[in-house]
C-alpha cells in the first residue's frame, strides 16, 4: 500500500473519530492511540482499535457493544453522506469504506474494561497540520495503551507493533508493566508463547503492511533488532513473583 492511500485513510478515520468519541463507553487503543493521540505521527495508523469500558457479564457486554456500534454506524452515514458500513456483530467489528479508503472499528470482546482511568487527547499536531482537522479521543490509560501494544508485539512480531515498541522511552518502560500483565493474560495464546516467541519471518510483511506508513528508518534489521531487545526486556522485567501469577492464572488459579 502506498504512502497517499494511507493518507486517505487517516483522513477518513479523523472525520469517524468525533462519532466514536460521544460513546462514553468506548475508549482508543492500540496503534491510533499511540500514533496519532500520543506521539506526534512517527507513523500512519489507519483503524480504530475500541475498548468497552464497563464491567458486566460476557453476554450482557457483547450485546452492549453491538448497540453500541449500530448507533455508531447510523451517526458516522448521518455525518458522512456516501459511506458505506458493514457491522459484523459476530466479531463486533464496523467495516467502513469511503472514496477508496477504508476504516475497521473493531471493539476488543475479551479484554473489557480499564486499568487505570482513561483520558482524552487531541489529534497530535503533525497530524492537525497535515490534515488540516483536529478531533479528540478518549483513549485507555498509558499502562493499558503501551502494555498492549508490547504484548501484541510479542504475539504477531508484526513490523508494526515493534516499530511502535521502538518508540517507547527508555524511562517509560516502568510504567507498562502492569498494562502488560493484564494483556498477557487477555492473550489468545499460550503465555509462554509471547514469553519465548519463536521467531517469525517478517519481510514480506514489512515490505506489503508497513512500508510507506513512516519516514522514519526501520530496515528489516532494526526490525529484528527491535524484536530481541524486546524480548529481552520483558524478560528482565517480570519478577519470578510475576511468572508465577502468569502461570497460575493460566492454569485456572490466579494467586
Amino acid at each position: 500500500m502506498n504512502n497517499e492511500q494511507y493518507r486517505r485513510q487517516i483522513a477518513l478515520l479523523i472525520r469517524i473519530m468525533p462519532a466514536v468519541f460521544r460513546i462514553q463507553d468506548f475508549a482508543v487503543h492500540g496503534g491510533t492511540a499511540i500514533n496519532l493521540f500520543h506521539q506526534n505521527m512517527p507513523r500512519y495508523s489507519v483503524d480504530i482499535d475500541v475498548t468497552y469500558i464497563p464491567i458486566a457479564p460476557r453476554e450482557t457486554s457483547l450485546e452492549e457493544i453491538n448497540a453500541h456500534l449500530s448507533k455508531l454506524k447510523t451517526n458516522i452515514e448521518r455525518t458522512i453522506p456516501g459511506i458505506k458500513i458493514i457491522h459484523r456483530p459476530d466479531v463486533w467489528k464496523l467495516q467502513c469504506a469511503y472514496q477508496g479508503a477504508t476504516v475497521k472499528i473493531e471493539v476488543n470482546g475479551t479484554k473489557r474494561g480499564l486499568l487505570g482511568e482513561s483520558e482524552v487527547r487531541d489529534l497530535c499536531p503533525k497530524a492537525q497540520a497535515v490534515f488540516q482537522a483536529n478531533c479528540k479521543a478518549r483513549v485507555v490509560s498509558y499502562t493499558q495503551l503501551y502494555g498492549g501494544k508490547i504484548a501484541a508485539a510479542l504475539s504477531r512480531q508484526h513490523p508494526r507493533d515493534l516499530f511502535d515498541f521502538w518508540q517507547i522511552k527508555a524511562e517509560d518502560w516502568a510504567h507498562v508493566k502492569k498494562g502488560l500483565l493484564l494483556n498477557l493474560c487477555g492473550s489468545d495464546k499460550p503465555i509462554i508463547e509471547s514469553l519465548a516467541p519463536h521467531e517469525i519471518s517478517q519481510e514480506e510483511a514489512l515490505e506489503s503492511q508497513f512500508k510507506g506508513m513512516t519516514e522514519i528508518p526501520f530496515t528489516y534489521a532494526d526490525y529484528e533488532h527491535a524484536r530481541q531487545v524486546l524480548i529481552d526486556k520483558v524478560g528482565a522485567c517480570l519478577s519470578e513473583r510475576d511468572r508465577l501469577f502468569l502461570l497460575s492464572f493460566e492454569q485456572g488459579a490466579p494467586l
